[in-house]
């Protein structure tokens, strides 16, 4: 009798070493290199023993300018040139005061309100010291209103104005000043915060749909699933800065990334213990030891500081009573757009109708013809590539990914897709919107820090009146 060969296994194991021999190519490209001085360098991100100071230098046209000679001097000096993009760096090692200069003589020649800016560098909080220089406003004689650009003399705090804060949901109110007076200024962070809460919401949508398309096709809570976003989020990073890819190249990378880890989790782990029967409880403490593996994985290869995907200030412009910019609209617009593409893809293709068959019954929908294994591995594919497509979007809108982003996420996505009715995609996303907004605009009355906890607290009222939640559908028991 002729037994044909098995290649599933080999094709198991060339998979893992490829995916393997592609974390080891990162690792090389991450071995850092420290300095006693300050170091003039293309790309800066900020870590726990150096600052960074960089910019770009724009004319009054906004265009950059090239080959422009920038100074640094204070505790430490350097000397670099603006590159074709007009971007330059500085890495600095010692804290204080630092100043910025370009010859007088191109700041005339470009219309450029100064030639000098100082930044100030704290030491003992290196790992989120940027400072950001921008000579680009024009003078007084310009028709050009000195507030839409960045002020020339920068520190942390005034660099908060210009870069949005590094944590989940922060929000850019703090850039409406005091002189409209209290209600005017109420008001404005009202709307604000409103936003900011909107566009997180989507964002944060955008991580729950995968994370309920899988339970309701497996009944599994997958404890792992932020790794996910936290891996799409390193992967545009190692495409911008590593591999200088442009931004869309390196969104593309990731979410290739995240889809072949999902195949992989699938084939590896997750249908052989089906195949053997394993309750989803034993499923669910396994995804909490492949979160913790992962976790200090991204940990071991990319450090514990929070990296920049993108190092370019974007400019902030007003709608109505709202202060926002490009880089957020058009992620808020991405995650619309997919959202309503996996709700198409759902609802009217007959691979989206069969998913949606298993998730309401996977033995009717075993008897009925549907192949059961076929939908899962297709589930788990594209919630992990959403996943990673919502950390490339999250990490260029807080401004930063850390090996730990997608764990501080993790509760919000339970919340939300709890919130919204286990099992179900649109309800996935209206939770994700009550949580992101509840948890913004409490901030308005409450401590930044424990806006969270506002809600938590509106999931757990929702849950002792609605159990099911918002869109679930109430089930017997007993």
């Amino acid at each position: 009798m002729n037994v044909a060969p098995s290649y599933r296994p080999r094709r198991r194991l060339a998979v893992l070493a490829c995916f393997a021999a592609l974390l080891f190519g990162i690792a090389s490209l991450l071995s850092p290199t420290q300095s006693s001085a300050a170091q003039a360098v293309a790309v800066c991100n900020p870590t726990s023993t150096n600052g960074c100071i960089n910019g770009v230098l724009q004319d009054s046209s906004k265009q950059p300018v090239a080959g422009v000679t920038v100074t640094l001097s204070g505790k430490e000096s350097a000397t670099t040139t603006t590159a074709a993009d007009g971007k330059w760096a500085f890495s600095v090692t010692a804290d204080g005061d630092y100043t910025v200069g370009i010859d007088s003589s191109v700041a005339a020649q470009h219309q450029l309100k100064s030639s000098k800016a100082t930044v100030t560098i704290v030491k003992n909080d290196f790992d989120k010291q940027r400072g950001v220089v921008r000579f680009d406003q024009v003078n007084a004689a310009s028709t050009t209103s000195p507030s839409t650009g960045a002020s020339p003399t920068t520190s942390p705090s005034a660099g908060a104005s210009a870069k949005r804060q590094s944590e989940p949901g922060a929000s850019d109110a703090s850039r409406h000043g005091s002189g409209f007076g209290a209600w005017a200024d109420i008001r404005a962070r009202f709307w604000q915060q409103l936003f900011s809460g909107v566009v997180f919401g989507l964002m944060l949508g955008l991580m729950s749909v995968g994370m309920n398309l899988v339970y309701g096709t497996t009944g599994l809570s997958s404890f792992s699933h932020g790794e996910q976003v936290t891996l799409g989020g390193l992967m545009a990073y190692t495409g911008t800065q590593l591999l200088h890819m442009p931004l869309w190249a390196s969104a593309i990378l990731a979410i290739c990334v995240g889809a072949l880890t999902g195949w992989l989790q699938n084939d590896v782990i997750w249908s052989p213990l089906r195949r053997r029967h394993v309750g989803t409880m034993q499923q669910m403490i396994v995804t909490i030891g492949l979160s913790m593996v992962l976790q200090y994985t991204f940990q071991f290869f990319f450090g514990g500081n929070t990296l920049g995907i993108t190092i370019s200030v974007p400019k902030g412009f007003a709608l109505g009573p709202i202060t926002t910019d490009a880089p957020t609209l058009i992620s808020a617009g991405i995650a619309i757009a997919v959202i309503l593409g996996v709700t198409l893809f759902l609802y009217r293709t007959r691979l989206g109708r069969a998913t949606r068959a298993v998730s309401d019954n996977a033995a009717l929908a075993s008897a009925s013809g549907i192949n059961v294994e076929q939908v899962v591995r297709v589930v788990w594919i594209l919630s992990t590539a959403l996943a990673a497509l919502s950390g490339v979007l999250i990490g260029v809108y807080l401004n930063g990914i850390a090996w730990n982003t997608g764990a501080l996420l993790l509760l919000l996505m339970f919340s939300a897709v709890t919130l919204g009715g286990l099992g179900t995609a649109n309800g996935a996303l209206i939770g994700s919107l009550i949580i992101g907004i509840v948890a913004d605009m409490s901030s308005l009355v409450i401590p930044n820090d424990m806006r969270y906890a506002s809600a938590l607290a509106i999931l757990i009222i929702v849950l002792l009146i609605r159990p099911q939640g918002l869109f679930g559908k109430a089930q017997r028991i007993g």
